[in-house]
């Protein structure tokens, strides 16, 4: 474990002498407040203006939602960044075979930014929430969350050459979080054509509280990961 934890010191001063990416670390929290306390302003004065009872409330829960993944997600899109500039540098492949191996540089790069924001995204939904949720819930919707995650770093990392091009796929792969809004729109069956994003089943878990979506939401998760690291690794030879 020392290696993976040096290695991972070594992201922690990649992302500490990067202005973007530290940034990148900073904007959940940002957003978090403007959710908290920009959407019920935001709410207040359109339902003023149109003379309604409500507009946004009852999307509420999908601001939540979006709070939740934002977390895992800049983290993982900083930790895809680190890896192509190492991977310019073809410092990943070197890395790969000294003693922190392949699976050590994985760890180091995708799970320990992963668990980190696993935490910090709990102490965001405990703090700036607009619903009410429970806490095992909330940690379940997180740690599905996180592995979503890692899915869009595989991605970004898989299918880019460089950090321009990472860029590009980093906007590409929010479709993957694209399912979230669907089950809140969409009141027919075809709201299942979304069926392999799993973030369409987190947001139905959410919305139906029904806990038998946890399944496909971390089967397809899984399949995702198994598909994407296949790419990944090939990367690394």
């Amino acid at each position: 474990m020392k290696p993976q934890i040096h290695s991972f010191r070594m992201f922690l001063r990649q992302i500490w002498n990067d202005e973007m990416l530290a940034a990148v670390f900073i904007a959940p929290l940002l957003v978090a407040c403007l959710i908290r306390f920009g959407v019920p302003s935001l709410e207040s004065l359109l339902c003023s203006y149109f003379h309604q009872r409500a507009v946004l409330s009852e999307y509420y829960l999908l601001f939540d939602l979006f709070l939740s993944i934002l977390t895992p997600y800049m983290f993982c899109f900083a930790s895809a960044m680190v890896m192509l500039t190492e991977y310019d540098e073809n410092m990943t492949n070197y890395m790969a075979v000294t003693p922190i191996g392949r699976k050590g540089y994985l760890i180091s790069r995708l799970v320990f930014p992963s668990v980190i924001s696993l935490f910090v995204s709990l102490l965001l939904m405990h703090w700036f929430t607009l619903t009410i949720w429970q806490f095992p819930v909330t940690v379940l919707i997180c740690f599905l969350n996180c592995i979503l995650s890692i899915v869009t770093s595989l991605f970004i990392f898989s299918f880019s050459h460089n950090r321009v091009e990472g860029l590009a796929m980093g906007k590409l792969s929010a479709l993957i979080i694209a399912g979230l809004p669907v089950p809140f729109f969409l009141f027919t069956k075809v709201q299942y054509l979304f069926f392999f994003l799993p973030s369409f089943w987190i947001a139905k878990l959410c919305l139906t509280k029904n806990m038998l979506f946890f399944l496909p939401a971390i089967v397809i998760s899984a399949v995702w990961v198994w598909a994407l690291y296949r790419k990944f690794s090939l990367k690394l030879i």
